[in-house]
């Protein structure tokens, strides 16, 4: 029996720009000219046990129009049993290759994977479908977007840590189930955030390029950059370095406001 099971995804991306989805949620999203091989945890992508959607989105790298044979993703998706640092391999629950034999302008691979977890997270069945506001107003969800936005902005701007983490609790509870986390490790995700503030690191205004996305079915709402990376992200002047946030944004039923989640 698997006490804390622990999902991962074991891939190899070549020449791609891409995106991996667990139950429309995202979980990584990157570009890569040449190769990278990554092993990234997927639970913060399970809300519950069952069966769940793999979908692996595949685009052109900056500069190009479409990919072609150059191009390939391959990924297994493994189950570990986790106990505080000991981590226990335990099994190969999905294996695909993924090659392009054809110059196409972007690639969608599905698969499924069935998941027994011990927990359930905040999930989106009492999220409000943005569906209707895509369809006749993209506006109204900008301009709601970009509220939320600006309150996070500020609160790193202003070293205002408090009012930052009451509005990324949902988010920091749902990492804290679904990651096993300690109150000491979910203390060390937050102080992280603070000490990279006050060492340094500024928020960005979000660019003018950024793209709207929409993942969680239609009911969660991001910027990213044109390649794919959050929009949001903090950097230091003096070194250079840059600190990504994801952050993802759902409007509950009867609130009319963005939150974290």
């Amino acid at each position: 029996m698997t006490n804390q099971p622990y999902y991962t995804i074991d891939f190899t991306a070549i020449n791609c720009r891409f995106e991996v989805l667990i139950n429309d949620i995202p979980i990584i999203s990157l570009e890569t000219e040449g190769q990278m091989s990554p092993n990234v945890p997927i639970n913060f992508g399970i809300f519950k046990s069952g069966i769940q959607n793999i979908v692996i989105n595949l685009f052109p790298v900056s500069g190009q129009s479409s990919i072609d044979d150059k191009t390939k993703f391959e990924y297994i998706i493994k189950l570990f049993d986790v106990e505080g640092e000991s981590f226990s391999y335990v099994k190969d629950c999905v294996t695909n290759k993924i090659q392009i034999s054809q110059n196409v302008s972007n690639f969608k691979h599905s698969a499924f994977l069935e998941a027994d977890i011990p927990y359930e997270m905040t999930s989106l069945e009492n999220s409000r479908d943005l569906s209707l506001d895509l369809k006749n107003n993209i506006p109204v969800i900008t301009g709601k977007l970009d509220l939320i936005y600006k309150k996070i902005n500020d609160c790193f701007a202003n070293k205002q840590y408090d009012s930052l983490f009451e509005i990324i609790k949902n988010r920091e509870k749902n990492m804290t189930t679904a990651m096993y986390l300690s109150v000491a490790d979910t203390n060390a995700r937050i102080n992280s955030l603070i000490t990279d503030s006050q060492n340094g690191f500024l928020p960005m205004p979000l660019s003018d390029d950024k793209v709207l996305k929409i993942y969680g079915n239609g009911k969660l709402a991001t910027y990213n950059k044109l390649n794919g990376e959050p929009a949001f992200f903090l950097f230091n002047p003096n070194t250079g370095e840059e600190l990504m946030l994801e952050l993802m944004f759902h409007i509950p039923n009867g609130k009319n406001k963005f939150e974290a989640i």
